[in-house]
């Protein structure tokens, strides 16, 4: 008697496709190409284990993101799995399923906070009580002048990589903090100390009780539950483990970004479960620095803290053609990569002489819809960049050309603090405060004029020995804000007698030498002499913790100076900031060019994609490392019909040669 078959609507399954399909082995890890149609083939097998008998009530698929929770479902509906039996499946997050399991041992919702901004007031509260404790034997390793704020959105993302490694829970759960230690770990100690601070207030000074979560705190939550010896977790009493579900297949989608955190419920979930198992993701799309995604969870890993797996290739991709899946395949270590019959694209490397011939390129690519079809969408192009002061330039560049564009993975270099914060220099210094239009950006400037001074707004107490009223303080600084942007005539007093009076006095010294250079009208003055006289690391030291935001404060800085040269005075380039500003708010956000950072692009496609800054010391930092090769697979992988890499002739990236473009 032959096996039932599943056999799918709309498609012609590849050879590889049916082996997976069909296969008969308890654990199986696909190691697919990009573009080969993952989702699509663990759709077919699941559906296969279906038609065997499996139940679908006892089947769990899970996943990273919602978008991919949505395309396993999208693909399920897609190959024809009827209705009914697609809404018994449960197809979720790691982290939904991890909320729901919390649900289980904990017995009510813990408050979820999704958006960084209601996150930000525990963070500050962490910052403070880290800085104020007076028991602190290390304080000189703490350089955060000013209440913090500018450290948030660092601080967050260093904390999902934490949670995502588990490497605190792992290697010094029960060891005290010290400089020594997070050196051992190659962590730095001010972030360490913050994250304990924050995950003392997020769990509401209780291990059982916690008083919010974010998105992501219920997996690591969990699997810091699973590694502790004395958790209860309801063996006891008749109350089963929260994760004795009965499962009899276990599904995991894009199985490359799963982390330490995720890999642990996973373990403890086929353990006890006794569950079949079938993953598959692309191990060269690994990109570590993002919440602690590690490719060993594909390969030694599961074989050693799960089961050996049985190991199959999903190797053609249906994206795009031979020509690039050649240069593809030798980026990632000659990895095979089929691609369908009569599909090819254009993969270009065009050696550029500066920035005007890079821009001259771009305008030609985009315009001409090069490679693509006359009526193509603007948005059928994105330009993918390594780094976010990539875009000063490009952004520059579009806007003075009318070629409309969003940007994601970054803000949009004009609403970047320390671009406002130059801005605001200049705007306040000669009395041109009123030529910034928007209220929204006033305001704004103001924050960033305090912020990276380490300065605030005097509030008029007597004492300066007792303790701020921080409530009264942000009272004062919102009532000095309205007034300065209802009066513009005010901001050279709001500099004079805030910003620098009561600031950082290191940081004002360097300030009051930006001032002095930003007086000079000549723009090729202020080019060679502002970054010296301001010195954006050292200021920026004072503000943020990690080093990679330092550094990236420094590169906005210098990438907007540098800008300056092509305008034949100071105030011409600053007034064309604002000019561009209102440009870009008046831009269609829907058919334009994308602008996105790399990681921001990973699991999209586009008709063309643009790199530019293939260059020797710019794209591959701090050398051939697994992130930065991944980096660039990933960029390339997201092109369909076209793939252009742009270079400085004088010192292009060795990965052109590598992928066989020099």
């Amino acid at each position: 008697m032959s096996e039932p078959h599943f056999t799918p609507k709309g498609i012609v399954p590849t050879d590889e496709q049916v082996a997976i399909q069909l296969a008969r082995k308890r654990h199986i890890v696909i190691e697919a190409n990009a573009g080969a149609a993952k989702t699509t083939t663990l759709a077919l097998r699941l559906a296969q284990a279906l038609a065997r008998g499996a139940d679908a009530d006892r089947v769990l698929a899970l996943t990273y993101t919602d978008t991919a929770v949505q395309a396993l479902k999208d693909a399920l509906a897609r190959i024809g799995l009827d209705a009914a039996t697609r809404r018994r499946l449960r197809v979720m997050t790691f982290d939904a399923f991890c909320t729901e399991r919390m649900l289980a041992i904990e017995g009510s919702r813990i408050p979820l906070h999704t958006q960084p901004e209601s996150l930000r007031p525990h963070v500050l509260q962490a910052i403070e009580r880290v800085l104020s404790n007076a028991d602190e034997r290390y304080p000189d390793e703490f350089a955060i002048q000013g209440d913090g704020s500018a450290s948030v959105e660092g601080l967050l993302a260093a904390f999902l990589q934490l949670k995502g490694s588990l490497r605190l829970h792992t290697e010094a759960a029960h060891r005290t903090l010290t400089p020594a230690l997070a050196n051992e770990l190659d962590l730095d100690y001010t972030t360490l100390k913050i994250f304990r601070a924050f995950e003392h207030i997020r769990r509401g000074g209780h291990p059982d009780h916690h008083a919010f979560r974010a998105d992501h705190d219920a997996t690591y939550d969990l699997a810091c539950l699973l590694l502790d010896e004395d958790a209860y977790l309801g063996d006891e009493a008749g109350q089963g483990h929260p994760l004795d579900l009965g499962q009899h297949l276990v599904l995991v989608d894009e199985m490359h970004d799963t982390n330490r955190a995720m890999f642990t419920v996973l373990r403890e979930l086929m353990a006890r479960n006794q569950a079949a198992f079938v993953g598959v993701g692309d191990r060269d799309q690994v990109i570590h620095a993002v919440a602690g995604a590690d490719a060993r969870f594909m390969g030694e890993a599961f074989d050693r803290e799960v089961a050996v797996a049985t190991r199959f290739a999903l190797s053609t991709t249906w994206r795009f053609g031979r020509t690039l899946a050649q240069a593809v395949s030798r980026l990632a270590h000659h990895k095979a990569y089929a691609t369908a019959p009569g599909l090819d694209s254009g993969v270009e490397a065009i050696a550029v002489v500066g920035p005007a011939d890079r821009n001259w390129h771009l305008t030609r690519l985009i315009t001409e819809r090069v490679g693509l079809p006359p009526d193509a969408p603007a948005s059928a192009i994105a330009i993918l960049l390594r780094h976010p002061h990539q875009s000063v330039e490009i952004e520059n560049h579009l806007l003075d050309k009318g070629i409309d564009y969003r940007s994601t993975g970054f803000d949009t270099y004009l609403t970047r603090p320390e671009v406002l914060f130059v801005r605001g220099l200049y705007a306040c210094a000669h009395g041109c405060f009123d030529g910034i239009e928007r209220t929204e950006t006033r305001m704004a400037v103001l924050r960033a004029l305090l912020t990276f001074s380490g300065s605030f707004v005097d509030t008029g107490e007597a004492d300066p020995d007792q303790p701020v009223d921080t409530a009264e303080r942000a009272k004062v600084e919102a009532e000095a804000f309205k007034a300065v942007c209802a009066q513009p005539q005010l901001a050279e007093s709001f500099l004079n007698h805030q910003v620098l009076r009561n600031g950082h006095p290191a940081s004002v010294r360097l300030i009051e030498r930006a001032l002095d250079v930003l007086k000079h009208p000549d723009p090729l003055v202020v080019m060679d002499e502002f970054v010296a006289a301001l010195r954006p690391r050292e200021l920026a030291s004072r503000l943020l913790v990690r080093q990679q935001d330092i550094a990236q404060v420094e590169d906005n800085i210098t990438s907007l100076i540098a800008s300056a040269g092509s305008f034949d005075n100071t105030a011409s380039f600053f007034r064309a900031m604002n000019e561009r500003e209102i440009r870009r708010l008046a831009m269609n956000p829907q058919r334009c060019v994308l602008i996105s950072s790399i990681e921001a692009a990973k699991g999209l496609e586009f008709e063309h994609v643009i790199v530019p800054g293939l260059n020797r010391g710019e794209f591959a930092v701090g050398g051939d490392t697994v992130d930065n090769r991944n980096l660039l697979y990933v960029a390339m992988t997201r092109a369909k019909r076209r793939l252009t890499l742009l270079y400085d002739g004088s010192r292009p990236s060795a990965y052109l040669k590598t992928i066989g473009l020099l």
